[in-house]
Formats: C-alpha cells, structure tokens, sequence
C-alpha cells in the first residue's frame, strides 16, 4: 500500500477541492483579520498558485465597486442608468489611460472633465465643436454612442509589467430621465384628450379609446428607444475594452478625420 502511487485528480475535481478547501480554512478560527499583500503573495506561492493570478485578482478588487441593484419605479419602468465592464489588457497603465483619451477626444467626441493619476472622467463635447463632430459621424456612417452619455469614466491598475487591469463605466441618467418624462407627459395628455373628447359629446367608447391610446404610445415608444440606447451604450464600453485588449485603433471615416483635426 505504501508503494502505491497518490492519486491524480482531473483539473474539474482540483477545482472543487482548492474551493472547497479555501471555504473550510475561511471559516476557521485561525484566518486573520487582515494580511498584507507581500504575505498573501508569500501563501499564494506555498499553495502552488501563480503570483500573477493573485496580483491580477489583486488589481480586480482594488477595481470592484459594489453597486446595489437598482430598484425603484424608473428601474422597473425603463431598466438601468449605469454600464460598467473591466477586462485586464496588454500594456503599462500611463500609456493605456493616454491612448484612451486620444481615442475619445477624437473619435467619440468626448472631453476631459476630471483627471486623476489612474482614472480619468470624460463628458459630452458641447458648442459648435460638438455639433460639427456629430455632423462628421453622421456623414462617415459611423453613430457616436458615449456622448450620449452623463459621464464616462475609465480607472486602470497595474497588475504587473505588461498588464493593466483596465474598468469603465457610463451612466446614461439625463436620457432615461427624459424616457420616463415623455411617458408622464403622454400619459397626462392622454387622460386630458379623453376629458376633452367626452366634454366635446363624442362617443364614450371613441373618447376612451383614443385618449388610452394618447397616453400609452408615447411611454412605450419612449421606453423603447431608452432601451435601444441603453443596449447600445453597453456595446459601447465593451468595444473599448476589446480594442485595448486587442490593440485595435478605433475606425474614423474621413470626414472625422478633417474635422477633427486627423488626431
């Protein structure tokens, strides 16, 4: 028995048993309170886990924000104002957060309006230089999405030489607001033609039935088209990330490029 060779678990039971393992040692008396990140390093490399994979994790939740589920009535009516995705991506993290301001000064017609060491916060170009750059998109077939936006943020963290793990986040508050406002506002107006219409003596199926669908189609065309954005913004931040991931430059028409100054 003892000459007997240990047995060889299969990556899928491996996995169950490190989960499994780190859930018992977490539940036990002797895990610290705290630990620093040279001590977690130093565990991680006694267990056989990759320094990389821990400083990656690391970098991940450093990043993490929590945010609660959105409740409420515009949640429920229209869907959600915020949009976040984080991916980690080749490069040194100066240099991705320089590429991105370039790329979105340029080519999604965005402008600084906060700036910190790792994060930078952008928001809709305004005026002329604005109204010409959406002008350009149009003519190039190409639709701006994140200047739709409130406010567009991207926070980076060094994981190690080479990689950056890399979070962006876009609310869209402004436009759903004016979802649900149009909503109200149909529904108002709808009740109103109906009051009218039945002071006016006109049938009261007719006067029903014309003032329910004055104050339905303008939320429901409403919602509809928040949701459409909401959808595309999404795809938006998600596009950002797979072209640092991939080094991929951000396709511009020629227009864009003479109005914008070819940057």
């Amino acid at each position: 028995m003892a000459n007997e060779p240990a047995p060889i678990l299969p990556r899928a039971a491996l996995e169950r048993v490190l989960l499994r393992a780190a859930e018992l040692h977490a539940a036990s008396a002797d895990v610290p309170e705290t630990m620093s990140e040279a001590d977690l390093l130093a565990l991680a490399k006694e267990v056989g886990i990759s320094p990389v994979a821990v400083k990656q994790a690391l970098a991940e939740e450093r990043m993490r924000v929590t945010l609660p589920e959105e409740r409420g009535f515009a949640a429920a009516v229209a869907g959600p104002a915020g949009f976040a995705a984080s991916r980690v991506v080749p490069g040194e993290a100066r240099a991705v957060l320089e590429r991105v301001e370039q790329d979105f000064q340029s080519g999604e017609n965005l402008v600084v309006l906060r700036r910190f060491p790792d994060r930078i916060v952008w928001g809709p170009r305004r005026g002329l230089a604005g109204a010409m750059a959406g002008v350009a998109a149009g003519f190039s077939g190409r639709a701006l999405v994140l200047d739709k936006a409130d406010e567009v943020s991207l926070s980076v963290v060094q994981v190690e030489p080479g990689r950056v793990h890399v979070r962006i986040e876009a609310t869209l508050a402004r436009k759903r607001a004016n979802a649900l406002r149009t909503g109200v506002g149909g529904l108002v107006g709808g009740v109103a033609l109906g009051g009218v219409l039945t002071a006016l003596s006109v049938i009261a199926p007719v006067a029903i039935g014309v003032g329910v669908v004055a104050a339905i189609v303008p939320g429901v065309v409403a919602r509809g088209a928040y949701r459409n954005d909401a959808g595309r913004m999404q795809l938006a931040v998600e596009q950002v990330l797979d072209r640092l991931e991939f080094s991929e430059p951000k396709k511009r028409g020629l227009v864009d490029s003479l109005l914008l100054g070819g940057r």
